[in-house]
């Protein structure tokens, strides 16, 4: 009873350090930036996300959502942003929220595939790709400022995912888990593009625009969050393979689970 008592302080202890620790990783990291011009917003290019995704992998949903809401946050108050700060910690929780959960399905469940969500991930991703392609290539009007970076990573990522769903069933390294940390950080950046998505049409509709042009401004300023989320999706992923492993062989993993 002692020693189990002892084992979950240490892993509280534990999870509490990395919180802080990849908070801390998070805010540095947007110290380095490229900023992209875009007609709502101030979009820029940067590896925060990944830093939520990754530590929502190793820590948990709800602890590397917060590690990304309070690290990110603090970010956007110390560079002038206010009130748009409350936008930013509800979608990095949110980010790290979906990335975690979905992940922690192929650890609870081993023997389930993840095959089928890849899928209708990739299927969804070519699909919203090919429709800013043919509103692009017909000339329908508010397509013209959408840059080319937003069909080409949606169906980019959309051959990934079914590529990876396909092949995991010839190439025994991707396993169930790894497949599922996948979707999950591929469910994290979706959530973070809907929301960037949807925060930004409203910002426009607020300064007066209608609300289709509104949508089409808010999906011309996307890029820099369609090449950070490849970005991160793409940094968290191959970290997490690594650092997991590296803490298994150290019987390090269980205070994380």
């Amino acid at each position: 009873m002692e020693s189990m008592q002892h084992n979950r302080v240490s892993r509280t202890l534990v999870q509490t350090v990395l919180i802080a620790l990849f908070a801390a990783l998070s805010y540095v990291v947007l110290f380095f930036r490229i900023p992209y011009p875009a007609p709502v917003g101030q979009p820029f290019l940067h590896l925060g996300n990944a830093v939520v995704i990754l530590a929502a992998l190793l820590l948990g949903g709800w602890q590397g959502g917060l590690a990304g809401a309070i690290g990110m946050g603090l970010n956007d108050l110390y560079f002038g942003y206010g009130f748009m700060t409350i936008k930013t910690v509800i979608l990095k929780f949110g980010i790290g929220l979906f990335a975690g959960a979905v992940a922690r399905l192929g650890k609870k469940h081993p023997e389930r595939s993840p095959r089928a969500g890849l899928a209708i991930a990739s299927c969804v991703s070519l699909l919203a790709g090919l429709v800013i392609l043919a509103g692009v290539l017909s000339g329908a009007e508010g397509f013209a400022a959408v840059s080319p970076l937003a069909y080409v990573f949606l169906l980019v990522l959309g051959v990934v995912l079914g590529g990876v769903a396909l092949l995991s069933r010839r190439l025994p390294s991707l396993t169930n888990e790894r497949l599922f940390v996948l979707l999950g950080a591929a469910a994290g950046i979706a959530w973070n593009v809907l929301g960037e998505f949807l925060s930004g049409a409203v910002m426009a509709w607020i300064a007066g625009a209608e609300w289709p042009a509104a949508m089409l401004s808010s999906l011309a300023s996307l890029p820099a969050t369609f090449i950070n989320g490849a970005a991160s999706i793409a940094a968290a992923v191959l970290l997490y393979i690594p650092i997991k492993e590296a803490l298994r062989r150290a019987r390090l993993d269980t205070l994380l689970d």
